[in-house]
């Protein structure tokens, strides 16, 4: 997967997208898809909000989340099609980790019709953008002795 480097603290399963501010300048943070009682399946069933610095927007709010058709991120959102939302409380338990929840369903880590890899992903307080990107894989193969 392209973009900045993975923190060697950052869980290596599911899918990862690493959102970026309109600016285009630094990163907000990243949001990993993931199972967590079964970190190879092809399917999510949280959601975990890494911060790439302190403080977060999340401190102060919930942020809603889309996950879209398309992953051109060079359309307007409005143009970019919905596939699922949900919002990302910041009453939820977090921790130098970051915050992470349930997702009210499953979602497909593959490539299609029903999967999110390759889509775009924006996180918004209102009507405000506050970052967006693509999902990728962010699988570690296992490494044989």
């Amino acid at each position: 997967m392209c973009g900045p480097s993975t923190p060697s603290s950052t869980p290596r399963i599911g899918a990862r997208v690493d959102l970026s501010p309109p600016t285009g300048r630094g990163t907000l943070g990243n949001l990993l898809f993931l199972n967590p009682t079964s970190p190879s399946s092809s399917h999510a069933t949280h959601v975990r909000f890494h911060r790439a610095a302190k403080p977060s927007p999340l401190v102060d709010d919930s942020v809603l989340v889309s996950i879209h058709v398309t992953g051109d991120l060079t359309k307007p959102l409005s143009d970019a099609g919905l596939m699922q939302q949900f919002t990302l409380r910041s009453s939820v338990p977090s921790s130098d980790d970051g915050v992470e929840m349930a997702l009210g369903a499953a979602l497909s880590l593959q490539v299609g019709d029903d999967g999110i890899i390759g889509r775009r992903v924006s996180m918004r307080r209102g009507e405000e953008l506050l970052a967006d990107g693509i999902v990728g894989f962010n699988f570690s193969p296992a490494v044989a002795a």
